[in-house]
């Protein structure tokens, strides 16, 4: 069973990760339980804004046997093992809804340890919306717009990540994040709700 946590997200030292690969990829599985437990609860977060909440174990459990089945490919030094695994998170998301054709869509519980920021689109639509409205404006985003969204603001990453995960330039993230946020800030516009400045 995972035991992942959408309420807990904290990035895990790069250094210690590289250590524990190296192990992994020498086939140690003690290893590889360190960095699942390093690990499951970002993966198991950016799965739970993504697919519905009765997949959302099978999922995650089915990107780290990946990983496992694949650690020997990862390049050490070439991008943060964070990067790689998020990759193998995305396209595995993918395939779910390629097999289930259905729309991608977000969750309707938040994490309560976002930190405020203006622009931060959780933050701001929090105190305004409830959690289906959030999650049903989240919804009405174009796919690339819910993942950079995701990935950004509900996962931490930095654009240098997002750009490795999305398989995209940073400055093609950032135009995506822009776009992203407009295209949010309108519909939320459209349903009577403004941003606090």
């Amino acid at each position: 069973m995972v035991k992942g946590d959408p309420q807990k997200s904290k990035k895990p030292d790069e250094e210690l990760v590289q250590k524990l690969v190296a192990a992994c990829q020498n086939g140690d599985s003690d290893a590889f339980g360190q960095l699942y437990d390093l690990y499951v609860d970002m993966v198991y977060r950016y799965v739970y804004y993504r697919v519905s909440r009765e997949e959302v174990e099978d999922i995650t459990e089915n990107i780290f046997v990946r990983v496992w089945e694949n650690i020997d490919k990862y390049t050490p030094g070439k991008h943060p093992f964070s990067s790689w695994l998020f990759r193998i998170a995305h396209n595995l998301v993918v395939d779910h809804y390629r097999f289930h054709r259905k729309h991608i869509s977000l969750r309707e519980r938040l994490p309560q340890h976002v930190t405020q920021s203006k622009d931060d689109p959780v933050d701001w639509t929090a105190q305004r919306l409830n959690k289906t409205q959030v999650r049903d404006s989240l919804r009405e985003l174009k796919e690339p717009y819910q993942q950079v969204l995701v990935l950004k603001f509900l996962s931490g990453f930095d654009n240098k990540e997002i750009a490795e995960v999305m398989g995209r330039t940073e400055g093609n993230v950032r135009i995506l994040q822009y776009r992203a946020l407009k295209a949010l800030r309108k519909i939320l516009e459209q349903k009577g709700i403004k941003r606090n400045n």
